[in-house]
């Protein structure tokens, strides 16, 4: 994670910005940070007698050079103004741009307020949950010209190097919604996506952990919503205990068929991504499951939630859902960003907010994450 180490004998709770939001709980402050295309949250933070100088990934961003440099250009400043030094940090230049990556992404806050189906404009979409290098996505995109494809990913490096092959590619069909994946199918249209492909997730998958897994219950159901009637859901893994987890959540929770000779099959073929090449060479055996949709799913819409919200409670957890202030954060002009996790308790999301001197919740540009069913149901506790 980008960070940088100050040296100094001053204390934190010196500095005076009103920039700098200082925690409640705490010996830590935050910073609201934006640039040519990220937005994001830099967190400070006292440790072993030094000055950590953090990004903190709940906002998502991608780490490119204008975000090393803010960080360093606030380290810089902190550590003059607490009369220390940098003794350590990991923001020196990479010559990566935001602007090609950012041409092929969806950004979260535009799926919130239209949803995925509206800013594609298509009515042929397929979907990789877990693209890593675009690999896949890179082949198939070409080979289907007329299908919009997306690619769902977490991990800041891979998207940048899957961006790097479409440009070059000069790929126009390709999109990329940089989240996790197990928040995004509640902002798809039922009955909208004609395949959902999960190449090699989990590579450390454990069954005593399996309800946070990718391909838990709930993931599947709502895969079950989003695909068209004749759409599949379409996975490879070498996990054989992964595969036998997914095909019991399919027989058991959703009307999915599968469509092989056998539920789970051996993968001959090749879809050449890294994870498969990498378990080709231990010579693993490669597990293929396909489930069709059969019954069109009943289109029922999401409700939308109007901020500023109304907070009334600042810790609720009933039926499943949890919606928690985790910490509250306060600048020299008495004004307040909140952290907040909320959400499905099993799965919960994480996310900064402002809040109003009468408790009212707004949005800011740092506030990244999915308005999906389960957060916006325990937003709305939050306000009962």
């Amino acid at each position: 994670m980008p960070h940088a180490v100050i040296e100094t004998h001053t204390p934190i709770i010196a500095l005076d910005n009103k920039s700098v939001f200082f925690s409640k709980k705490f010996r830590l402050f935050v910073v609201p940070i934006s640039v040519k295309c990220e937005d994001f949250i830099i967190k400070v933070y006292q440790n072993h007698g030094k000055i950590v100088v953090k990004l903190d990934k709940t906002t998502y961003p991608f780490i490119t050079d204008d975000v090393k440099s803010a960080i360093l250009g606030f380290a810089e400043y902190l550590a003059n103004k607490l009369n220390g030094r940098i003794v350590s940090h990991n923001l020196n230049r990479t010559y990566r741009d935001c602007v090609f990556a950012k041409n092929y992404l969806l950004d979260v806050r535009s799926i919130n307020e239209m949803g995925v189906n509206n800013l594609l404009k298509s009515n042929r979409i397929r979907l990789e949950v877990g693209m890593g290098r675009g690999e896949f996505l890179l082949e198939t995109a070409k080979s289907n010209p007329e299908v919009e494809f997306i690619g769902v990913e977490i991990a800041n490096e891979p998207i940048l190097k899957a961006a790097f092959r479409f440009t070059r590619e000069g790929l126009s069909n390709v999109k990329i919604i940089k989240h996790d994946a197990r928040y995004i199918f509640d902002l798809f249209d039922a009955n909208s996506v004609e395949c959902v492909y999960v190449n090699f997730p989990e590579p450390w998958f454990k069954f005593k952990k399996v309800k946070h897994t990718l391909l838990n219950v709930d993931t599947l159901k709502k895969i079950e919503r989003v695909l068209k009637k004749g759409g599949n859901i379409e996975l490879l893994t070498d996990n054989l205990a992964y595969a036998v987890s997914v095909v019991t959540a399919l027989e058991t929770h959703t009307t999915l068929k599968n469509t092989q000779n056998r539920c789970i099959d051996i993968f001959k073929g090749s879809v050449d991504t890294y994870f498969e090449r990498r378990w080709k060479k231990r010579e693993r055996t490669i597990y293929r499951v396909v489930y069709e949709k059969n019954i069109e799913s009943e289109a029922v819409g999401i409700d939308k939630i109007t901020f500023p919200l109304n907070v009334k409670r600042d810790y609720v957890l009933e039926n499943g859902l949890i919606f928690k202030i985790l910490d509250v954060f306060e600048n020299s002009s008495d004004q307040r960003i909140v952290e907040v996790t909320f959400g499905r308790s099993t799965n919960p999301q994480h996310s900064y907010f402002g809040l109003t001197n009468s408790d009212e919740l707004f949005l800011i540009p740092q506030s990244i994450f999915v308005a999906d069913e389960d957060a916006l149901k325990s937003l709305e506790l939050a306000t009962i």
